[in-house]
């Protein structure tokens, strides 16, 4: 009696969750999915329907134990239907966030944590995935573990978009080791918004570290770059932060 209730409960969890998001009520399913417990919610997220997929999805950020939820997420953030794939992606953003914010409970080991970012690292180097998701995905994976990133590897990847988020993740200040990958950025790139990120990101520590090794990553070729894209209508703290490498100054 004690599984069949079980089920039951879950069965009927899932079909409260399902009937709020087909009535347009994402509160509500969500709502339904943290009663539910998050046993219950990854059931939904491993349903064969949208409805109920989508209904997991809402309720997840709001499950306790949501952290163990991010292996499931990131099977449907990986999956084919993009409606699907991206309020994953999104949601898991949400949680890993929310959990670097309040530090790792004690029932989860570092192991599991380790595993967490490198599934959401493997999607978000698909390149036959949608860019949003892979965006999301790095985002989740540095979020975990923002001494991760292989940032040499991402500034080879051919869409802009994901070579400014991943510089846009590099931990600040800048490790001294990320400091020759963001440099051949900035001369290299062809994107003039991903160099220009690039100079952001290295310049910035200019307000707080010794400026020379910073211009000498550079080169010649750097700072002259820099010249270039800082003439370009840009927001102004990209701008005001290239230009330390321009000044030498914080």
């Amino acid at each position: 009696m004690g599984w069949l209730h079980v089920l039951v409960t879950a069965a009927s969890g899932i079909a409260a969750m399902r009937a709020a998001i087909d009535r347009g009520d994402i509160d509500e399913a969500a709502r339904a999915g943290a009663a539910a417990g998050p046993t219950v919610i990854e059931q939904a997220l491993a349903a064969p329907d949208r409805s109920a997929k989508l209904a997991g999805i809402a309720a997840a950020p709001l499950a306790e134990d949501r952290a163990e939820l991010l292996p499931a997420l990131a099977r449907l953030a990986a999956g084919p239907d993009r409606r699907v794939a991206i309020p994953a992606a999104d949601a898991a953003r949400t949680i890993a966030r929310d959990f670097a914010r309040h530090g790792r409970p004690d029932d989860i080991a570092d192991a599991d944590v380790i595993v967490w970012r490198d599934t959401w690292w493997t999607l978000a180097r698909r390149r036959d995935r949608w860019i949003a998701v892979r965006i999301l995905a790095l985002d989740v994976a540095t979020t975990l573990d923002p001494t991760a990133i292989d940032l040499p590897t991402a500034l080879t990847d051919p869409d802009p978009a994901y070579r400014r988020a991943a510089i846009e993740a590099v931990p600040m200040p800048v490790p001294t080791a990320l400091r020759a990958a963001l440099a051949t950025a900035v001369v290299k790139d062809i994107d003039p918004d991903v160099a220009l990120a690039a100079a952001h990101i290295l310049c910035a520590d200019l307000a707080s570290a010794p400026a020379q090794p910073i211009i000498d990553a550079l080169g010649p070729a750097g700072v002259a770059r820099i010249r270039t894209l800082v003439t370009a209508k840009a927001p102004a703290h990209l701008l005001r932060d290239a230009k330390r490498c321009l000044s030498g100054k914080p």
